[in-house]
This record gives C-alpha cells, sequence and structure tokens, in this order.
C-alpha cells in the first residue's frame, strides 16, 4: 500500500454498504452501530485510561456512524 494513500476511497465504502443492505439483507441502522461498536473497540483498546472521549460529526453517513458512536 502506498503511504498516504486511503485504504479504501468513498466510493468503494459507499459500494460495500449498498451490497451489505442490498444482498445481504443488512439494516443501515445495523450497519452503523457495526461501525460504531468496532470504533469503540479501537478507542478503548488505544487509549485504555480515557475516561472521556469528544466525538465531532459532519454531515451524512458518518456522521450517523459518529452520532451512533457518541
Amino acid at each position: 500500500m502506498e503511504p498516504g494513500r486511503p485504504l479504501y476511497l468513498c466510493e468503494d465504502v459507499r459500494a460495500i454498504d449498498r451490497a451489505a443492505i442490498a444482498r445481504d439483507g443488512i439494516p443501515a441502522f445495523e450497519l452503523m452501530t457495526r461501525a460504531a461498536g468496532a470504533a469503540l473497540d479501537l478507542l478503548r483498546d488505544s487509549w485504555p485510561a480515557a475516561r472521556r472521549i469528544v466525538v465531532l460529526c459532519g454531515r451524512g453517513n458518518n456522521g450517523g456512524d459518529g452520532f451512533v458512536l457518541a
């Protein structure tokens, strides 16, 4: 992988989400919940002594993931 290159491009992630929803029948809210849970696990592993986190969210689907995380 090239330094500075994202693992997935935005359009790749959108296609993965659409496939999970349409082909696999996973509701969009469940995808957001899974993403938030994975992010929380990573935060806890990375900073186990942290007592607070700040979650800043923009608009769009990633904002929904952040909202669920918060």
